[in-house]
C-alpha cells in the first residue's frame, strides 16, 4: 500500500481529503473548496475511466482483510451481502425508481446499491460495491458476482450471512458449490420438503432438516416465533446458528458510517457512473480512516479531525502513508 498515493490523481486526493476531513455537503464545489482546487477537476474524475471496484480490493481490501493473516491462511471471518437505500428527489438521474426502504417502512423513490463487507466480528473491510438499476442486472446477479470475485480473490469465510431477500435458490446452490458456509432468514412462504416453513412447526421453537424446493442439497431449518433461519451447516444447533447470525449486524453499522460520516446519499450528480464513483470513493475514504484509527472508533477518529485544519495534498499523503 505504500505506493498508492503515487497511483492516485491530484483530484482523487482532494476528493478523499474533503470526506475525510469534514462532514459537509459532497457538491464539487464544496469539496473543491476544502481541498483548494478547482471544482472542474473534481467532476471530471467522478466521469474518469477508472477501475474503482477492483482498485478498491488493490489498494484496500486485500491489505485490511490480510492484517489478520486470513488470506495467509486462506480462511477465516465472515463474508455478508445487502442492500441499502436512500431517497434522492429528482426524476431525471440515472440508477434511480421506486424502491423499498426498510428505514421509513414504505416505497420511495431513490437509489439502491448492493456491498458486500468482511469482517472477524470487530474489523469492517468493504470488499465490493454495485449500483442497482431498473431494468438491468438484479440485486441476486450482483450479490453473485461479488462472491464469485472474492472466491477468485481467496477468501474463504467461515460463513456468508444475508437477509430473507438473498436466501434464493441461485445464492443458496453457488454458495454450497463453492464449498462455503452460510446462514440466512429464511421467508415463511419457502417450501421444506413439500410444505411451506411457516405450516412445518407447529411449536414456537424447532429445527429441521430437509431439502428446499429447486434446492439439491440440504438445509438446517430453525424457527424462532415469527423468525425462520436456514444453513447448510448441519452441524450447528438452533443456538449457535442465532448467535452466528448475529455478526450481520456489521453490514447495517458499516451503512450507518458510510451514510453520516463519508458521504453516500449526499451526492447529487445524475449519471451512475458518477453516482458509482463517488460512492466507491467514500468506500477508499472509509478504509484509510480505518488503516488510520487503531484503537479508536471511526467516529472519535474523525471528530478529532474536524479540529484540525485542513491539510495540504502532500500532508495528506504523509499523515496516511504511515499506516501504509
Amino acid at each position: 500500500m505504500n505506493n498508492i498515493f503515487s497511483q492516485m490523481t491530484p483530484a482523487m486526493i482532494g476528493y478523499l481529503t474533503g470526506l475525510i476531513f469534514r462532514n459537509t455537503r459532497t457538491s464539487c464545489c464544496c469539496l473543491a473548496s476544502l481541498s483548494a482546487m478547482a471544482h472542474d477537476r473534481l467532476y471530471r474524475l467522478l466521469y474518469l475511466d477508472f477501475p474503482f471496484s477492483r482498485r478498491l480490493w488493490e489498494w484496500f481490501a486485500s491489505q485490511l482483510v490480510g492484517q489478520g493473516g486470513y488470506l495467509t491462511i486462506g480462511q477465516g471471518g465472515y463474508l455478508i451481502i445487502d442492500d441499502t437505500t436512500w431517497q434522492r428527489f429528482t426524476r431525471k438521474a440515472e440508477a434511480v425508481s421506486f424502491v423499498w426502504d426498510s428505514r421509513v417502512g414504505k416505497v420511495v423513490f431513490g437509489m439502491s446499491v448492493v456491498l458486500l463487507i468482511w469482517t472477524d466480528g470487530k474489523r469492517k473491510v468493504q470488499l465490493a460495491m454495485r449500483v442497482w438499476q431498473k431494468g438491468g442486472k438484479s440485486k441476486i446477479e450482483f450479490a453473485c458476482e461479488m462472491l464469485d470475485e472474492g472466491r477468485e480473490n481467496g477468501l474463504t469465510p467461515a460463513y456468508v450471512f444475508f437477509d430473507s431477500w438473498y436466501s434464493c435458490n441461485k445464492l443458496l446452490t453457488l454458495l454450497d458449490g463453492f464449498g462455503w458456509h452460510y446462514i440466512g432468514r429464511a421467508k415463511v412462504n419457502r417450501v421444506l420438503e413439500k410444505v411451506k416453513i411457516r405450516e412445518a412447526f407447529h411449536h414456537r421453537f424447532g429445527r429441521k432438516v430437509g431439502f428446499l424446493r429447486k434446492v439439491g442439497h440440504p438445509n438446517l431449518v430453525v424457527k424462532d416465533g415469527r423468525r425462520f433461519w436456514l444453513t447448510n451447516d448441519l452441524s450447528l444447533t438452533s443456538g449457535e446458528v442465532k448467535r452466528q447470525y448475529g455478526f450481520r449486524q456489521q453490514v447495517e453499522e458499516t451503512f450507518r458510517l458510510l451514510k453520516q460520516e463519508f458521504g453516500w446519499g449526499k451526492s447529487q450528480v445524475g449519471t451512475k457512473k458518477a453516482q458509482s464513483a463517488h460512492l466507491h470513493l467514500g468506500l477508499y475514504a472509509l478504509c484509510l480512516v480505518q488503516m488510520k484509527a487503531e484503537k479508536q472508533t471511526v467516529y472519535q477518529f474523525k471528530q478529532n479531525l474536524f479540529r484540525e485544519q485542513i491539510p495540504t495534498q502532500q500532508q495528506f499523503v504523509e499523515l496516511f502513508t504511515v499506516v501504509a
